[in-house]
């Protein structure tokens, strides 16, 4: 029947009046994979017929009405569909025909998706034939020859369909037609990408040659530098940056691309050039910096272009991120080109219209630089020099600040901590440097930064921080910037500028405790800082936070009253555990410590998901904790068993139906660990699934018993989850065992 209902459809295409509806039925057919081999013979000699030629001769001279892109849409589906016969027999009449047809498409007049809908069509096709080849038997070398070319003839038609037009043809475009070009660009980004695997580097050659060609300037025949074959080349080696590893034939072509006359044009003829291939020249530098760490010597060129971009506000953020990505993988063959980046930062700033963001990363780019200085006291110079032109800005903010001008103000003051903190973060230690395993880490505290002469320059910066944090009192956004600055040394590995003493840090988290969940936040990463091992013992300071914790869980009472803070706060008990164990358990006055941990009880039972899980990780940590002294130990066994039958009669709660379906492998882990570390576990158990109201009406006294039995005998091995989660069903009732 189908077989009968296709070629009827087939006959109808000659048809004018039939033509568009027979073209979408074979078009579902195709797709479909429903046609026989007699089906596709007929629709070849179709497709290669004077009717379809006359067809095709109008959509290349313009005709690109609906009829037009469907029948395009029928030759590349049709194509499509029989692309292994098309790759195997591509010498025959028929085959070397539609794909020239298909090749033709490439070439028809006018912008994709702008005024050309046909040419975004093929996509498919090219797609499917390159996946095909690549999954090919290496002996099939003719047709994967022939193939190759084909897919080479294919880039090169999409590679001039994605020139940019001139800008005040863009201007007259709709949105939607310029998000449509942009799309159709971004799509042969993804096919060269993808043919790179098929063709290998010849196409990153061809780019290149490509690049040089277009450079290329003769007087005589008027030619002048042809930019937006220059873009479309570049933006197709953008799109291989990922495809390319770091091999010597690799390498060659690259230092061609870089060796070149481009960044030396681009600077001297500077805003003549086009935006978009100033944007697309600023984005392959990024895109290949781990080349300029192997190659150095072709860095001066490029940054050197990308400083002069900076200054042009729509290519700032993305100038600045490719400074940023080469100083990072450069930065030990940049330390003699400091203090040119330091002049080239100033003239920067220099310009009111300087963009923020691409600020904050050229800051952290020189910072990068400054980091692979061998020496601490080579980087005092430089860093103080980024610190004055920071404290220019917080001046301003002061300024606006008594003017009367406070939302200026906020703007400067919280622009500054951000630039702070990109200094901070360009001088962490990468992550590759090697790690001395027999050093001690942050274990000299009057270290160079911390009484030396770098301790006069730590001081600048906290006043900085300081400064602005006394000017906008009150300001939350602002503590929680500042606690960023803070931040940026926490995970440090050997002291430096922005790793202050414990007690510094601790007097400002606690002058700033109105910000609760921030301080809390900071206060927790600050204490896992202090955790590993080697690092610098600070339970003075772990005293006096948690007293602070201790202040604010009195106010609060009950953690569903403000389930964001009740998270914060437990977190950083949490955090307690691995090392400063000692510090929580023996906190005085007892009836403080009983207040703290009736807090995390409590907390197992609110409805906010978030601190439940917060509460029962706390738990498992605490029943998990080991190797502690022998007061220590004493001190945690009679905090267990203080809360041990409170802790069961919670658990029990929630795995009697109490808690949500997603929550029982939450609840679960600390029930674990406590049936495998106390005696006493089973009988509080089982007293608490006596209590009213712990479980549901579905569960008899026999039902608690038999739970309890399995979950003693299992000794916390991991199939406890499964009794659990059966448990909690049975207390829910039959209507949730689909659940299961």
């Amino acid at each position: 029947m189908l077989k009968s209902l296709t070629q009827i459809a087939l006959g109808w295409l000659a048809n004018e009046d039939h033509f568009e509806t027979a073209c979408d039925v074979i078009i579902d057919i195709l797709s479909f994979h429903f046609f026989t081999p007699e089906d596709s013979d007929t629709l070849a000699n179709i497709l290669i017929s004077p009717w379809s030629m006359e067809r095709y001769k109008a959509i290349l001279s313009g005709d690109t009405d609906w009829d037009s892109i469907q029948f395009s849409r029928l030759l590349v589906t049709f194509a499509e569909a029989t692309v292994q016969k098309l790759a195997s027999t591509l010498e025959s009449h028929h085959c070397q025909a539609l794909v020239e047809m298909i090749h033709g498409l490439l070439t028809v007049t006018g912008y994709p998706n702008v005024d050309d809908d046909i040419s975004g069509t093929t996509f498919e096709f090219w797609g499917s034939w390159v996946d095909y080849l690549l999954s090919s038997e290496p002996s099939n070398k003719i047709w994967i020859s022939n193939g190759k070319r084909e897919i080479k003839r294919a880039i090169q038609g999409y590679w001039k369909k994605i020139r940019m037009p001139a800008s005040d043809e863009i201007a007259k475009w709709s949105k939607d037609q310029r998000d449509g070009f942009m799309t159709f660009r971004k799509d042969v980004a993804d096919f060269v990408d993808s043919a790179y695997g098929l063709l290998g580097p010849t196409i990153f050659e061809q780019f290149v040659e490509q690049i040089g060609s277009a450079l290329i300037v003769d007087i005589n025949t008027q030619k002048l530098v042809a930019w937006e074959e220059v873009e479309a080349s570049i933006f197709c080696l953008n799109s291989l940056s990922d495809s390319l590893g770091d091999e010597p034939y690799e390498d060659v072509f690259l230092k061609k691309l870089f060796g070149g006359p481009l960044f030396a044009l681009l600077v001297q003829v500077g805003h003549e050039i086009p935006l978009k291939a100033r944007t697309s020249s600023v984005n392959v530098i990024g895109s290949y910096a781990t080349f300029f760490e192997r190659s150095p010597e072709f860095l001066p060129p490029a940054l050197n272009f990308l400083f002069t971009c900076i200054a042009t506000p729509v290519l700032a953020v993305s100038a600045s991120r490719s400074i940023s990505s080469l100083c990072s993988s450069c930065r030990a063959t940049l330390t003699d080109e400091l203090p040119t980046f330091l002049n080239q930062y100033g003239l920067f700033t220099a310009v009111p219209s300087t963009d923020d963001a691409a600020k904050e990363r050229v800051l952290c780019a020189i910072s990068y630089i400054i980091q692979a200085l061998p020496t601490d006291d080579q980087k005092i110079g430089p860093l103080d020099t980024l610190l004055n032109h920071i404290e220019v800005d917080i001046q301003r903010c002061v300024e606006s600040y008594h003017q009367g001008r406070v939302e200026e103000a906020r703007e400067a003051g919280l622009m500054s901590l951000r630039c702070l903190v990109s200094i901070g973060k360009g001088l962490q230690a990468p992550d590759d440097l090697p790690i001395d395993l027999n050093g001690d880490r942050k274990t000299h505290p009057f270290s160079f930064w911390g009484e030396g002469d770098g301790n006069l320059l730590q001081k600048k910066l906290l006043n900085l921080v300081q400064t602005i944090c006394n000017t906008l009192v009150g300001d939350g956004e602002v503590i929680d910037s500042a606690c960023g600055v803070f931040k940026a040394g926490f995970t440090e590995v050997t002291p430096g500028l922005f790793c202050f003493s414990p007690t510094v840090v601790t007097e400002f988290l606690l002058c700033h405790a109105w910000r609760t969940e921030t301080i809390l936040a900071t206060a927790s990463t600050f204490i896992s800082s202090h955790s590993i091992d080697g690092s610098l013992d600070i339970r003075s300071d772990v005293l006096r936070l948690l007293e602070l914790v201790d202040e604010l869980v009195s106010k609060l009472g009950d953690p569903q009253n403000e389930p964001e803070v009740a998270q914060s706060m437990i977190e950083f008990l949490s955090r307690l555990l691995r090392r400063y164990m000692d510090v929580l358990v023996v906190f005085r006055p007892k009836e403080n410590i009983e207040q703290l941990f009736l807090f995390t009880l409590n907390s197992l039972s609110v409805r906010e998901p978030l601190v439940k899980k917060a509460a029962a990780s706390f738990w498992a940590s605490f029943l998990s904790a080991s190797d502690m002294d022998e007061s220590t130990q004493t001190a945690t066994d009679e905090i267990v068993n203080a809360c041990g039958p409170k802790l069961a009669e919670k658990l029990a709660w929630g795995l009697g139906g109490g808690c949500q379906r997603s929550e029982i492998e939450i609840m679960t882990e600390p029930l674990r660990k406590l049936v495998f570390r106390q005696v006493k576990a089973k009988s509080w158990l089982l007293a608490a699934l006596a209590k009213d109201g712990i479980s549901g009406p579905n569960v008899s006294v026999t039902d608690k018993r038999l739970f309890v039995d399995k979950v003693m005998s299992l000794r916390g091995k991991r199939s406890t989850n499964q009794v659990t989660k059966e448990f909690w069903l049975k207390s829910r009732g039959t209507e949730f065992a689909y659940a299961s």
